[in-house]
């Protein structure tokens, strides 16, 4: 009804401003200051056009709006500079928040559709046999967190892990296997004893120049399907995501395919037979390419000199064979931004295949993680495993519980579940396209923008909650919520809807994360400032079910996120 009232206002604008009420419902937003309203149209846009200053325009739009009666639920209209400010009866946003809260706690402020638009979802995507190292979180993170926000927004999802089980690199493993390796190293931890001999083979091959030719001839003989080469490939494959498969159910993921570069092989000869047939692909010193100059996006290399495939070839394949299983309507592939000129290459090649979709498919790009001042580097061995980082930091969350709550009972879980939530959520506290930096003493903080922060403040909803010991009742009188901070914890209650719309359209969790923030800023005020459990009954009633309407607004917008939501702390 929120929704129906402002566009309402709208419409009521239309005639006066040219502009759709569709237009002007999309420019409404939310002041960062509640005393200038709940939403404020800017005029600034109308002012050349009509030959008025923002101030008048929003002046103007006061009177026409004014002069009729208010849509239901909208208190008053305001202006402030080029603004006009739209205030709502603070018992309307408390009946629409409150009643299908109580009435339909899970999906509240989610996107019901008649018919589910399909989104191809990529993310996480590590290489075979390399150590899933805290650089891989974010792909991970970022993407399983889309991918739920997506869901909440009523798409059907297919999420794939495009796992990099192919290329020269398993030419160089296998070498380094049969150099220096044996089945025995690889028995307690397979994905560690492959990466040392990953990282035994760089060291050498400056020294042995036969080494990176050996690598080659491997690499040739798998694309051939040599016998031995390919169980040794398979191997490796078996052994590393049975691995990840581990940590996947640590981090509650899942996905609903594991399709690694290999599954698309058989398909690239057409594929090659294709783009020659349309001269889109030319021999270049052996080489094939596909240039693509004209457009800023360099040469694009489709297969080298000895007929061995590349990424991108692999991933051409891989675009064109998702499009012929799901007709999606959008791809969003969750890669690091150092691959921003390959995504152009693929898209523009399959848009010049003809390939109408290849528009609906877009790169998600996200900046680097590190611990400290060291960048990582897999051909080095400098490496921060995600696995270390999350013992690290339940050994370290363990020791802040018991400090904080030494009485509890199973500190152990709580500590994991503590861990994960700061992890998670410090991935998530900045928008993806920035990098981001681990700083132990800040993510496992229970004050400040952190996953503990969150997970006390919906630990303290459970404990008022079970502390009320009955289950919460739907009230009829919504005036009663009269103190500032009631209003205010509704007013971000009632924002839930949009936090997911704007974090679908600009694919970004970080915007679910920090709505999170001030929820939890606002019921902290509010659980500070009023009497919760020791006022008089029809207070009271109101007042649990307010907490029970923040506590389930937190714990969907935490699942959406990945965060773990411990009961005690």
């Amino acid at each position: 009804m929120i929704e129906k009232s402002l566009f309402r206002i709208c419409e009521n604008l239309s005639e006066f401003l040219e502009a759709s009420p569709q237009d002007l419902f999309s420019m409404l937003e939310f002041p960062p200051d509640s005393s200038k309203g709940d939403r404020a149209l800017p005029c600034f846009r109308f002012a050349k056009a009509m030959k008025k200053s923002p101030q008048d325009l929003a002046s103007a739009c006061k009177s026409i709006l004014v002069r009729q009666e208010l849509p239901l639920g909208i208190d008053r209209i305001e202006t402030a500079g080029g603004y006009c400010n739209i205030y709502l009866k603070s018992s309307f946003v408390a009946k629409e928040v409150l009643e299908p809260l109580f009435s339909s706690p899970e999906t509240y402020g989610h996107l019901i559709r008649d018919k589910a638009p399909v989104a191809v979802i990529e993310f996480s995507s590590p290489n075979i046999a390399k150590p899933f190292s805290i650089g891989h979180l974010r792909s991970t993170n970022i993407g399983a967190s889309l991918s739920r926000i997506f869901q909440a927004r009523g798409w059907k999802v297919i999420k794939i892990n495009h796992l990099g089980d192919w290329g020269t690199q398993f030419g160089k493993l296998i070498a380094a296997y049969r150099r220096w390796g044996s089945a025995d190293q690889l028995g307690e931890d397979p994905i560690r004893a492959l990466f040392k001999l990953y990282v035994k083979f760089h060291e050498e091959e400056d020294k042995d120049a036969t080494l990176l030719q050996e690598a080659r001839e491997n690499f040739a003989k798998l694309e051939k399907k040599d016998e031995e080469a390919r169980e040794l490939w398979q191997w490796f494959r078996d052994l590393t995501l049975k691995e990840l498969k581990t940590l996947y159910d640590k981090l509650s993921i899942g996905f609903d395919y594991y399709w690694g570069e290999s599954f698309y092989m058989d398909q690239i000869p057409d594929l090659i037979k294709t783009l020659q047939e349309k001269n889109l692909a030319q021999e270049s010193e052996g080489a094939l390419i596909v240039d693509l100059k004209d457009e800023g996006n360099g040469v694009a290399l489709l297969r080298k000199g000895d007929e061995s495939s590349l990424y991108l070839t692999r991933d051409l394949a891989a675009a064109i064979y998702r499009h012929q299983q799901f007709s999606f309507d959008q791809m969003l592939y969750i890669v690091g931004g150092e691959q921003q000129l390959h995504f152009k290459q693929l898209f523009s090649i399959l848009k010049k295949l003809g390939q109408d979709w290849s528009d609906r498919c877009e790169h998600i790009n996200f900046g680097q993680i590190s611990f400290g001042d060291e960048r990582m580097s897999t051909r080095k061995g400098n490496v921060v495993f995600l696995s270390d980082v999350l013992s690290r930091a339940k050994e370290m969350a363990q020791n802040i519980v018991r400090e904080k709550n030494p009485e509890l009972e199973n500190i152990e879980d709580v500590a994991e579940q503590v861990s994960l939530g700061a992890v998670l959520f410090a991935d998530l506290s900045a928008r993806r396209a920035k990098s981001v930096k681990f700083s132990w003493e800040d993510i496992l903080s229970f004050d400040g923008e952190t996953g503990p922060y969150l997970q006390y403040a919906f630990v303290r909803t459970r404990s008022l909650l079970e502390r009320y010991g009955k289950k919460p009742e739907m009230i009829e009188d919504f005036s009663q919520f009269q103190a500032p901070e009631e209003v205010e914890l509704l007013r971000t209650l009632s924002q839930f809807s949009y936090a997911l719309e704007r974090a679908e359209k600009e694919r970004e969790p970080f915007v679910v994360g920090q709505y999170l923030i001030e929820v939890t800023k606002r019921f902290n005020r509010f659980y500070q400032a009023v009497r919760i459990l020791d006022t008089e009954a029809q207070q009271l009633k109101g007042r649990i079910l307010l907490v029970f309407a923040a506590s389930k607004v937190l714990e969907s917008g935490m699942k959406l996120l990945g965060i773990p939501r411990p009961e005690k702390m």
